[in-house]
């Protein structure tokens, strides 16, 4: 399935990429094969068309369209690993490409729609985390980074991106990323790829938007260490014990996605010759379809005792599952008119979700096997009010509730509110406040679940949680600071033999952070500090202190070389760190080792040269002069001090 997916999509972007890039040309040919007068005048003027990328992504099923700015910055262009891109540390096994969760507990959320990828989530591309484009010129990004040499302990990173557009109000855009790791310790190879094609059409009267993404990852499984001591015994890492040798675990992903509007409005005069399209109501219908594998392949020795129970004879050695939905949402918007000072927008939706799928099941002697099936469905409706234009307050109040299916009960309300204001000199600082009540049902593999290794038949309450947070902003001023509090009642979580369980009692979560980017003349100095506490540590293990320290020293060489030179920390206190568990990919609570107190620091090097970034990163250098514990997760070593260069290219033309 991987490789046909990804054929297919290749096949079509070599079939259609002449096309795109014809058609962005504007040519304009006779019927004889000659470039008319005014076609010809354009050519001349060709060089003159100023390159302008509009960017956005879409929400709540198509109704809601965010702008976002392209990166152009030269900033951190050294922190490449999509682990560390937005958090301050994780938990994590070690190798690019293999598991991690975030240790901040409010940033544990999820676009996948399945269960077991959630721990592989930071190298997924879901249609939650597309970004559309609007070029007048193609615009293509290139970026390559590498790790120790290509014949040992080789990662590689290759991802491309291009968009163009058809016509001003058609573009299609494809992105490509290919990774791949041999890891320094043993049996730890990883590869990560996904490529995507989807496209946007928009007109004041209508929004369309579409594409398929195809994601696949596969990673050796090693179990961690034998003995954690390893790492002080004085031999190469190669040699190192692990506690499995012959395994290995495969995900792949493939979502198609549909998000269409009519707007139904008028047009208003803004100038003598101007005039903008308001729109007043909107028709809305969303579709998108979710194809999920995942095989855990283990031939381990008859003698390896990692695992406590087996449930399948020995020619038994794959676990295979298959997990497939089907949602269909049609909604209807009414906009707010920016003239009315007390205007604000509605909508309302009705949703149907369709779950298919299949897991190991009952084995026979024979080797016969007779999977599992996975059949329900949700039926859902919701609605919402929003106030986007305000220039004294913005807010967006939204509800879901089930009325159904194996959900039916379900309940989801959110709101934010957000008020501009001038702070300091910092016209864009804001106040915001955000919340969420949810009652909401276990997930599907929460509850049911057979393997080799593992099953478990559970029937849980819902869970229950109110969070409320809120933070002041200074994106001028480079400073951050806000705080969130969260009541769960019945808690699910994965206890210390990896199996999902449930707590009756009431459990609170607190955390408060900071960001701020400090600059004195040509040093910068940002640190970013959270801090969090569970009431019950028993079943939530969260560090108490964690921090990103970085610093750099900013110069031009030659006046057309900007250059950064600097240093990364990250650190976090000491904690009974979740452990890892291969067969399902779950990570899980233990309390027999506490892990942190050694801080990672990586120095860097960044260049540009006009549209060309370069890095050089030494990373983890600790590991070379410093004593202690290099572990994030239980018996899984991160990788020690490693050389690392990254090349970036931007075409606009």
């Amino acid at each position: 399935m991987y490789k046909a997916n990804f054929s297919f999509i290749t096949f079509l972007l070599i079939v259609l990429f002449p096309l795109f890039t014809l058609a962005q040309r504007d040519a304009d040919l006779e019927m004889g094969g000659e470039m008319n007068v005014d076609a010809k005048k354009d050519r001349a003027h060709e060089k003159e068309i100023e390159s302008k990328i509009g960017l956005w992504d879409i929400k709540e099923y198509g109704a809601f369209q965010d702008s976002t700015k392209l990166d152009t910055l030269h900033d951190y262009t050294h922190i490449f690993h999509p682990v560390y891109k937005n958090t301050i540390t994780a938990t994590y096994i070690g190798n690019y490409g293999t598991p991690a969760i975030d240790n901040n507990f409010f940033n544990r959320i999820y676009t996948t729609s399945y269960f077991f990828a959630q721990s592989r989530e930071a190298y997924l591309l879901t249609s939650g985390k597309i970004d559309f484009y609007n070029t007048t010129t193609p615009y293509t990004r290139l970026d390559y980074s590498q790790s120790e040499n290509k014949s040992k302990n080789n990662e590689t990173r290759f991802n491309v991106i291009h968009s163009q557009n058809i016509t001003p109000f058609w573009n299609f855009t494809f992105r490509t990323n290919q990774e791949k790791s041999d890891g320094q310790y043993t049996s730890q190879e990883s590869k990560n790829n996904f490529v995507a094609l989807y496209t946007s059409y928009n007109r004041d009267y209508l929004n369309i938007y579409g594409g398929i993404i195809s994601n696949t990852i596969k990673n050796g499984e090693n179990g961690g260490l034998k003995q954690d001591s390893s790492i002080y015994n004085g031999q190469d890492a190669e040699f190192w014990n692990m506690r499995l040798d012959e395994s290995d675990s495969k995900f792949g992903a493939t979502s198609y996605f549909f998000n269409g509007e009519y707007r139904f409005g008028k047009f208003v005069d803004v100038t003598d010759s101007t005039e903008i399209f308001l729109p007043r109501l909107g028709v809305l219908y969303s579709m998108q379809y979710d194809r999920n594998k995942q095989e855990f392949n283990e031939e381990e020795d008859e003698e390896n005792d990692f695992w406590a129970n087996t449930y399948y004879s020995d020619d038994y050695t794959k676990d295979s599952i298959r997990f497939n939905r089907l949602t269909n949402v049609v909604q209807v918007k009414q906009y707010e008119s920016a003239a009315k000072k007390y205007s604000f927008g509605k909508r309302a939706f009705l949703g149907h979700e369709l779950n298919r799928g299949i897991m190991p099941g009952r084995h026979f002697s024979d080797s016969t096997h007779i999977g599992t099936e996975i059949k329900y469905g949700n039926l859902f409706v919701g609605g919402g009010i929003f106030r986007e234009r305000g220039k004294f307050w913005k807010w967006n109040f939204d509800g879901k509730f089930y009325l159904t299916g194996r959900n039916s009960g379900q309940v989801e309300l959110n709101g934010d509110i957000s008020k501009p204001l001038k702070f300091w000199g910092d016209s864009t600082a804001s106040i915001n406040f955000t919340g969420n009540i949810e009652n909401r049902v276990a997930d599907y593999f929460q509850e049911n679940f057979k393997s080799n290794h593992f099953k478990w038949e559970n029937v849980f309450d819902m869970e229950q949680r109110m969070t409320v947070g809120g933070s002041f902003r200074m994106p001028q001023r480079k400073f951050e600071i806000g705080a969130n509090y969260s009541i769960i009642n019945n808690y699910i979580y994965n206890d210390t033999l990896g199996i999902p369980n449930q707590i009756g009692n009431e459990i609170l979560v607190l955390s408060a952070y900071i960001d701020k980017d400090f600059n004195f003349r040509r040093f910068h100095f940002r640190p970013r500090v959270l801090w969090q506490k569970a009431s019950n540590e028993e079943y939530i293990h969260l560090p108490e202190l964690s921090a990103f320290i970085s610093t750099y020293y900013q110069f031009t060489i030659s006046k057309v070389m900007f250059t950064q030179i600097g240093a990364d920390v990250r650190y976090n206190t000491k904690y009974y760190a979740d452990a890892y568990e291969p067969a399902t990919g779950l990570f899980y609570l233990q309390n027999n080792e506490k892990y942190g107190d050694f801080p990672y620091i990586d120095i860097y090097a960044n260049l540009r040269l006009k549209r060309t970034r370069v890095f050089f990163k030494w990373m983890n250098i600790g590991t070379n002069f410093l004593d202690g514990v290099y572990m994030t997760t239980p018996h899984y070593p991160m990788n020690r001090a490693t050389f690392r260069l990254g090349v970036s290219w931007a075409f606009y033309d």
